[in-house]
């Protein structure tokens, strides 16, 4: 299992264009999180979709398809759809984070740079990969 997000999209994208095209199944998933609970204990309530981690795995999706080793037509419908939501959100997703429901969350701790920082997309050139419980750095060259 690797881990993904907008800021290393590029880099897990061309990762999974590699196994892909050595012929293993890969499959991306959008984690989610959790509303607060009845008592307002934030992450203890039901699932809920969070729009960064739809456009982080359409993101993702995107940038393997780009780096050749998925062609779209391979890509399920859910999949796309998770593409076309990054490629449309890519030209501003500081506004599109900020103004998600866990980004107004955050704003509103003060934690404007955090939503920002998680904006920067394609920037960073990490693949983690959990072993024995613990992430670390890829020892393929990405």
């Amino acid at each position: 299992m690797i881990a993904g997000c907008l800021r290393n999209a590029a880099a897990v994208g061309g990762w999974l264009a590699e196994r892909i095209s050595a012929g293993q199944a890969v499959a991306v998933i959008a984690a989610g999180e959790r509303w607060p609970d009845p008592s307002g204990t934030p992450h203890l309530g039901p699932l809920r979709p969070a729009v960064e981690d739809l456009l982080g795995a359409g993101g993702i999706i995107a940038r393997t398809v780009d780096a050749g080793g998925l062609p779209t037509s391979a890509v399920s419908p859910e999949a796309r759809a998770a593409m076309a939501a990054f490629r449309a959100a890519v030209g501003d997703l500081p506004g599109e984070l900020m103004a998600s429901a866990s980004g107004q969350e955050l704003r509103a701790r003060g934690w404007d740079d955090d939503v920002l920082c998680a904006a920067h997309a394609d920037t960073d050139d990490v693949v983690p990969i959990l072993r024995d419980g613990a992430y670390e750095r890829s020892a393929v060259d990405v």
